[in-house]
Parts: C-alpha cells; structure tokens; sequence
C-alpha cells in the first residue's frame, strides 16, 4: 500500500543524487546538471529531434 505525500513534504534524494556538472549523453557538452537523472543538456532537449522522438516503450516484452 502506498501513501500520498503532502505537496509541502519535502523530497527524499539518494546520497549520490547531487547537483554537478555532467557531459550531456547526446552530445558530450559539459553542463549544470540537477541530479543523476538529469543527463541531456537543456539545448539538446530544446532540439527539434529531442522533441520530435518516439516515447520510449514502456519496456515490457513484446512476446507473450
């Protein structure tokens, strides 16, 4: 069972989730990344490939 988080909680990161300059996955600019999950630069995710790509599957299998 899962509980609802007051909207004023406030957030719960991993020890290695820190802000920190990383290389953008697409194109290996240097830029101020908010956390770990943060790993394409704002100009890539403002090009128009980013922004016309496919949404990723949701991961599950194909074959039944």
């Amino acid at each position: 069972m899962t509980t609802a988080h007051p909207q004023n909680a406030p957030s719960v990161r991993a020890d290695g989730d820190i802000a920190a300059e990383r290389a953008c996955l697409r194109c290996k600019t240097l830029f101020q990344s908010e956390g770990f999950g943060e790993r394409i630069c704002p100009r890539c995710k403002g090009s128009v490939i980013w922004k016309s790509a496919v949404p990723a599957r949701d991961g599950r299998s194909r074959q039944g």
